[in-house]
This record gives structure tokens, C-alpha cells and sequence, in this order.
């Protein structure tokens, strides 16, 4: 049997300009973020420019024509008080240059406190990063796979009142129908703003030797959503791979590139061991 998966070692622009044109169907990936101190390098704004708009240009041209790109960035501050624009700076150029199908955010409920929230600051707690989706507006999208199932007491309140229930303020919603609707495409649409937490200790890239990840949960629902059944993913800043065992969980099939060996091995780890697990579970 094929494997359902590559990995590529190298400099992240040299790899992707080897790939062929329409080649992969989604790209999904968390790449460093400039004026960060992390053990692959350190970038300024101006040098994080110079990757990151070339590497977008590159993903485009990969990508076939109804296939999109997520990149997940979290903005960070000069000092406290004072918030670098780079992020919004590069979300305004993505727009223009290929164009953003819509906002979305990612909200991680598990974020600690940070030194923005002592009480002589007066901060809040940083704890959203932007899923940067670039793509044509009619780009592959699979809105059923990530419904949203309703609590099991939301499901009875609703069932138990399908009349016109009236709201403070004389406004009125007819939450019956909103249960029905519910029922009949077995969710509800998600928000833009997605609520999961970075706390899985086995499943997160600090537990195998990354100390920058994504969650898995997070990747897996991009994957779903953008990614067509048995389609290809690219992630160009591999890191430990969570993004391909999302793939590879879902039947689906991976290209990596990761520029440090020691990330490298533990991606290739971690894709053999997730390979075979999908495998038995094929088998059985």
C-alpha cells in the first residue's frame, strides 16, 4: 500500500517551489510569528515579511483552483499596551492580493494568565489567534462535517417549547423552528469564533518535544472543513506533524516540510505511528 504521507526536509521556500501546480487540495499550517524568540529563529517584522509573502504566493500556485489556505497567527505586543500591527498589516495584503473568504478565530479557554493581566496593567488575557482563510469565494467547503451537535438539555428545552417564545425587550425568536432545523442537518452552524482549548497534554506538540503548536482538535476541524475526502493537505512549517495526523485520522493524504532535523524526526515518528493506527483500523 501507497503511503499516505511526505515529509521534506529543507528551507520552507526552496521545497515549495519543487511541488507542482495544482497539486494539493488545502494548506493548513501555524507558521512562526515575527519578534518571537523560539529555538527555529527569530524574525522581525520586515524579515517574517519576506518569508511569509513569497511562501503564500508559493501556496497559492500549489493549491488547484477550489482549494484554500489556513494560516493560524496570533498577534503579540511591542510592550504591554502597545500591540504590534503585523498581523493585520498581513491579513489587509492577503485580502488584496488573493482574498480572505472569511474572518475566523480561533479561542483557545484554556490560555493562563499572562503579564498583561496584573492588576497595575489592567489587561486582558491574550487568548485568540486569527485563522487567516484565503481563497476564491467559491472554494471548497464541507459546512455539514462541522456542524455543531447541542447540549442534550438545549435539545429538550427546544423540543419542549416549539411555540414563539418571547424575549426581554419584546424581541421574539422562534427557537422550536432553530431546534428543528437543527435536526434535520444533525447540527448547527458553527461561529467564527472557535472555542477549543490547548490542554490535551498527550495529543499537544509540547508533549513530544515542540514547544509551538496547534492543537490537534483545532487541525482536525480545519481539515474536515476545507479539505475534500481523500484530498491532499500541505502544511510548508510541519513542526511535529499535528497537522498531517489530522489528515491521516481522516483518510486523507499529507505533505509536510520542515526545516530542523530534530522536528523533522518526531513528525516522521508520529505520521508512521498514526499511518498504522489508521491502518488497523481499516483492517478491523
Amino acid at each position: 500500500m501507497a503511503r499516505a504521507w511526505e515529509l521534506r526536509q529543507g528551507d520552507c521556500l526552496e521545497v515549495l517551489r519543487t511541488l507542482p501546480d495544482a497539486s494539493v487540495d488545502a494548506v493548513i499550517t501555524d507558521p512562526p510569528y515575527p519578534c518571537i524568540k523560539r529555538s527555529y529563529g527569530y524574525w522581525t517584522e520586515e524579515e517574517w515579511f519576506a518569508l511569509m509573502k513569497p511562501v503564500v504566493v508559493e501556496c497559492r500556485r500549489a493549491l488547484k483552483p477550489q482549494g484554500s489556505a489556513m494560516f493560524v497567527l496570533q498577534p503579540n505586543s511591542e510592550r504591554v499596551g502597545r500591540m504590534r500591527t503585523w498581523l493585520w498589516e498581513f491579513m489587509a495584503w492577503v485580502g488584496k492580493e488573493w482574498g480572505i473568504v472569511q474572518d475566523a478565530w480561533w479561542w483557545n479557554p484554556a490560555t493562563p494568565p499572562t503579564v498583561h493581566v496584573h492588576r497595575t496593567r489592567g489587561g486582558l488575557r491574550p487568548s485568540v489567534k486569527a485563522c487567516v482563510w484565503a481563497g476564491a469565494p467559491d472554494c471548497y467547503k464541507d459546512q455539514d462535517s462541522v456542524l455543531w451537535q447541542p447540549s442534550d438539555a438545549a435539545k429538550a428545552e427546544d423540543r419542549s417549547n416549539r411555540a414563539l417564545k418571547r424575549m426581554p425587550g419584546g424581541l421574539s425568536i422562534r427557537r422550536g423552528r432553530c431546534a428543528l432545523v437543527a435536526d434535520e442537518r444533525g447540527g448547527v452552524t458553527p461561529f467564527n469564533l472557535l472555542p477549543i482549548p490547548n490542554s490535551d497534554s498527550q495529543t499537544s506538540a509540547g508533549a513530544h518535544g515542540h514547544g509551538a503548536g496547534t492543537p490537534l482538535a483545532l487541525c482536525s476541524w480545519w481539515a474536515r472543513y476545507i479539505c475534500l475526502p481523500g484530498g491532499t493537505i500541505l502544511d510548508p512549517f510541519a513542526g511535529s506533524g499535528t497537522v498531517g495526523i489530522a489528515a491521516l485520522k481522516q483518510g486523507k493524504r499529507y505533505v509536510g516540510i520542515e526545516r530542523m532535523s530534530e522536528y523533522a524526526e518526531i513528525a516522521s515518528r508520529r505520521l508512521q505511528e498514526a499511518e498504522a493506527a489508521a491502518q488497523e483500523v481499516a483492517v478491523a
